[in-house]
Parts: C-alpha cells; sequence; structure tokens
C-alpha cells in the first residue's frame, strides 16, 4: 500500500474517532439530562399520588379506595402502575411483585419493558402511607434509540463526505509528487550513468564528447522538470500577473525555439500571465512535436489551437485527458512520459479561467484546444 493512503487511512480513523465520540459524547450528555427531567417528573406525578392519599386517609375505606382507583386509572392508562398502602389495607395495588421496589428510586425490567420505580414511606398522623410508582419508560428510551440513530446516521453521511474530500485532496496533493519522482528519475539515471561512463577511462574523443553531450541534454530536461514544478507551484498559489500580451511576438518565441512549426494569429493582444501562457504554449507544442512531425499553432478571438498530424490517440487516453487525469495514471499510454507537463497545461488554464479540451480522429488530427473569454 502507498504511503499517502496509509496516512489517507490514519487520518481518516482519527477524524472518525472525534466525530463518532464527539456524537456519542454530545447523545450521553442529552440522554442524562433528559433522564434527569424524566424522573423528576415521575417523582412529582408520585408525590401528588401521596398527598392524595393522605388527604383521604381520614375518609371510609371505600370511598377511599374508590377515589384513588379512579386516580390509579388514569396512570394506568397513561403506563403507570401504582400500590398505596395504608397501614397494612391496600387502597390501590396494580403493582406486580417482579416490581416491588426496595429503594427509593431504581429502574427495573417487567415483561420485556423498563419501568422506572419510585417508592416513598411516610408517616402521616400516625399512620403508615407506603407509595410505590412504577412510570412505563418504553416512550422514553425509543425517543433516545431513535435520536441515536439520527446521530449515527449524520455522523456516517458527514464521515462519508469528509473521507471523499479527504481522500481527493491527499490524492491530488500526493499525485504531482509521483510524477515528479517519475520525471526527475529519467535525467538523474542518465547524467549518473553518462558520467559513471566517462569515469571508466580509455575513452575516445568521440565518446568523450557524446557522454559530455547526454549529460548536458539530461540537465536541460531536468532543468525544464523544475521550471515546471516553481510554475505549478505559482499558480496553485493563485499569483497570477494578468497583463496584455502581444501574440505576435509570443508566436515568434515559440517558432524561434522551435522552427519547424507553423504559426497563425487573428487577433493582436490577449490577457493573460505572460510567463504561464508560454509555458502552456510551449509544453502543448512540445508534447504536439513527440507526437507528429507536422505542427500548427493558431491564436484566434476565442481560442487557442495546437494542432498535429500524428498517430490519433485512443478513446481511453483522450476521455482521461479531457477528464483531467493524468497520463501517466493510464497504462501503457504513449503520452505517459508528458503527464506532468500536461497537467502544467491544465493548472494553468484553470487559473485563467480557460478550458482545455482534446480531440483527435484520423480525419483532424489531434487538436488541444483552450477556449477563453476575450474581453
Amino acid at each position: 500500500m502507498q504511503v499517502w493512503k496509509k496516512n489517507f487511512l490514519i487520518t481518516y480513523g482519527m477524524f472518525l474517532l472525534v466525530i463518532y465520540g464527539g456524537l456519542l459524547l454530545l447523545d450521553s450528555y442529552i440522554s442524562r439530562n433528559e433522564l434527569a427531567q424524566w424522573v423528576e417528573h415521575a417523582q412529582n406525578d408520585e408525590k401528588s399520588l401521596f398527598y392524595l392519599a393522605a388527604g383521604l386517609k381520614e375518609e371510609e375505606l371505600s370511598r377511599m379506595s374508590m377515589n384513588l382507583n379512579a386516580a390509579a386509572k388514569d396512570y394506568r392508562e397513561s403506563g403507570t402502575l401504582v400500590r398505596v398502602w395504608i397501614n397494612t389495607y391496600a387502597a390501590v395495588d396494580d403493582l406486580p411483585e417482579e416490581l416491588a421496589g426496595e429503594r427509593a428510586v431504581e429502574i427495573k425490567q417487567y415483561n420485556g419493558e423498563s419501568y422506572l420505580i419510585i417508592r416513598e414511606v411516610r408517616e402521616a398522623d400516625e399512620d403508615r402511607i407506603e407509595v410505590s410508582f412504577a412510570k412505563n419508560m418504553t416512550a422514553f428510551s425509543d425517543a433516545q434509540r431513535r435520536r441515536l440513530i439520527i446521530f449515527c446516521t449524520a455522523g456516517l453521511l458527514f464521515s462519508a463526505g469528509l473521507g471523499f474530500l479527504l481522500y481527493m485532496t491527499m490524492r491530488r496533493v500526493n499525485r504531482p509528487v509521483n510524477q515528479i519522482a517519475h520525471e526527475l528519475r529519467t535525467p538523474l539515471t542518465g547524467i549518473r550513468g553518462y558520467a559513471e561512463y566517462l569515469m571508466m577511462g580509455k575513452l575516445t574523443e568521440e565518446d568523450r564528447f557524446f557522454a559530455a553531450r547526454q549529460i548536458v541534454d539530461s540537465a536541460k530536461n531536468l532543468e525544464s522538470i523544475t521550471e515546471k514544478l516553481l510554475i505549478m507551484g505559482n499558480v496553485r498559489e493563485g499569483s497570477l500577473q494578468v497583463q496584455r500580451i502581444e501574440v505576435k511576438r509570443l508566436l515568434d518565441e515559440l517558432k524561434e525555439q522551435y522552427p519547424g512549426i507553423e504559426t497563425e494569429s487573428q487577433i493582436d493582444y490577449l490577457k493573460g500571465d505572460r510567463t504561464l501562457v508560454k509555458c502552456l504554449l510551449k509544453n502543448l507544442t512540445a508534447n504536439a512535436l513527440s507526437a507528429g512531425p507536422h505542427v500548427r499553432v493558431t491564436v484566434e478571438k476565442n481560442f487557442i489551437c495546437v494542432w498535429n498530424d500524428g498517430e490519433v490517440m485512443d478513446e481511453k487516453l483522450l476521455r482521461a485527458v479531457n477528464k483531467g487525469q493524468e497520463f501517466s495514471e493510464i497504462a501503457g499510454s504513449r503520452a505517459g512520459k508528458h503527464g506532468y507537463g500536461i497537467q502544467v497545461c491544465r493548472e494553468i488554464t484553470l487559473a485563467h479561467g480557460w478550458r482545455l479540451r482534446y480531440t483527435s480522429s484520423e480525419e483532424e488530427g489531434t487538436k488541444a484546444v483552450c477556449r477563453f473569454g476575450q474581453p
């Protein structure tokens, strides 16, 4: 597994711990507060029942039982079971023995449901009044369970979105690193190889000149890669110097560097960062020349077109390029060695608000078209 993927998994795991840990702490805090309020309401109901029993104890037992049973019926309909004893007389007894509480407040299970048990015993005018109050917690537990499911679902959606953004960001950051390593390997290997060749001794002057020439070419290639890195860094930092660019002069400089190309312009000026636009044309032209011997660069009112008559790009490669995927990610691509230069071109066009698209066919050749809005 690549190092950046391991870093992604570790970072994403830490984010998951923070997200779900925070959600669970929040749910626990809310649940504790709700339970405390729910117990307080249940205790108030129990006290109301106790005061009712204390107020009725002077009445006849039959009338007192009738009044307490009427109150117990209302509680029963709301899922609450009660027991009221006055001395040894059971005025109301809806409470199963399994729910008989020994402590003042406790939670017990009965028939697969949870009950909050509140038990209070007091002396009132030499009479002993015991009230046991069992309130069904099913609705309370269901509400807490629904909230926990909502929190988990929200956490799942948020972590999935965060994971996708994190993965794409780390992949985007790491992609140039892989490409840089790939691009740097070739010239550095050439420089080292020919330097060792020169150190062998007993070489003819022609061999020495050839090796020196290869070292110089590799050094130039290395310089070009470094220039691309610096340009891409400036682009990503947004340090553009938009100015009026003289198109004829730009094309003349390009033709001086690549004498065999054709150039044509229908406009005199365009606006952009001169260094970056020059780099854009240079990279597109170099890639076109590597594909075919005939290259034409055309600048019109709304676009720049770099055409070549080389081998037609296959559909898979063409789709990948237009989607912004790197050449170097496509196995067996004939353009893989130019992947980083193409990425520089794409970064430059995006920084200017332009659009870069490739077309390729046997009839029309291969075109790299950069469209822009001419002010």
